[in-house]
């Protein structure tokens, strides 16, 4: 892969930043996300960086500062970088990684908000399934809520969340579907536990087996629910602005039900479930969706175009 830029700078690029960067790569970058990237990821990412870098100083005519870094200008650089430069699918989904990574250690996740990879619009977001590293982050942060000293409305609506976040992400559920859970649709034992989904697509029923986590997570709010009403009283637009918001707290900041739901199939499938058990899972009609919901996730993407180097 080339990720050279043959870009004619006036201005010479200040590297000591970049060298934090750096630094933040080899160390407190496995403490955000449980991964050590491999030296050659590290090295891929630091190129990418610098090149943007390098870019930002010629377009702006300024020296870059990382802290004066705008979402605009990393809407500008995918524009140029795609339609003047023209660069392969491939540079461009590597630059946006590496890009991810630099607005996580500048703690502003949100400046990615609306810079897609390659041909990769909002409507086709459904498609994304979230890496492991991304998967632990938020059961981890969905927890963690839970147990701040909060006060006690904030604390019930933690407990909401991470409930809601459970049944999309370890059940599979659409987010209306769980907008329309009833309290007596879930039950849960000392060993086991399902949900009943009544109002799936098409008013097809389907019983969905909970995981061991998921009951922890649900659980607690199962509790506090003490008549047969709807489990969450919410609207999809409002769960969907709930895992929105989680998302951006831990780095993701694009997150929808449906990355959730995708991310359901293919851990199933992980486990070497046949597809005509995720199809039954995910309440489908049609085994050719269900195929579509297995495809390469992006933690393989990464994979692959760090091979192709």
């Amino acid at each position: 892969m080339n990720t050279q830029t043959n870009y004619q700078l006036p201005i010479i690029l200040q590297l000591h930043w970049l060298d934090q960067f750096q630094s933040y790569l080899q160390t407190d970058h496995r403490k955000v996300t449980h991964r050590q990237l491999s030296d050659k990821s590290i090295r891929l990412a630091v190129q990418h960086i610098r090149v943007f870098g390098l870019w930002h100083e010629a377009q702006f005519k300024d020296t870059f500062e990382p802290g004066t870094l705008t979402n605009y200008a990393l809407h500008l650089y995918r524009k140029i970088s795609l339609e003047q430069e023209k660069v392969k699918a491939a540079t461009w989904n590597s630059r946006h990684w590496a890009l991810g990574i630099f607005c996580t250690w500048l703690a502003l996740p949100e400046l990615m908000d609306g810079i897609e990879q390659k041909e990769r619009g909002r409507a086709s977001t459904k498609h994304r399934s979230l890496t492991d590293d991304e998967y632990h982050r938020l059961v981890r942060q969905t927890e963690k809520d839970t147990r701040d000293e909060v006060l006690e409305f904030h604390y019930h609506n933690r407990l909401r969340n991470r409930a809601a976040v459970a049944f999309m992400l370890h059940a599979g559920l659409r987010v209306e579907e769980v907008s329309f859970l009833a309290t007596t649709n879930v039950k849960i034992w000392e060993r086991s536990g399902e949900v009943l989904v009544r109002d799936g697509k098409g008013n097809k029923e389907r019983s969905v087996r909970l995981n061991l986590i998921a009951r922890n997570s649900i659980a607690p709010w199962l509790d506090m629910r003490t008549d047969s009403a709807s489990l969450f009283s919410l609207t999809t637009r409002t769960l969907e602005r709930i895992v929105k918001e989680i998302g951006q707290r831990i780095g993701i900041p694009d997150l929808t039900p449906h990355w959730l739901r995708y991310t359901a199939a293919k851990r199933l499938e992980q486990t070497g479930a046949t597809i005509e058990e995720i199809r039954d899972f995910l309440g489908h009609e049609s085994i050719e969706t269900t195929r579509r919901y297995l495809r390469s996730s992006m933690e393989q993407m990464q994979a692959a175009v760090d091979r192709a180097m």
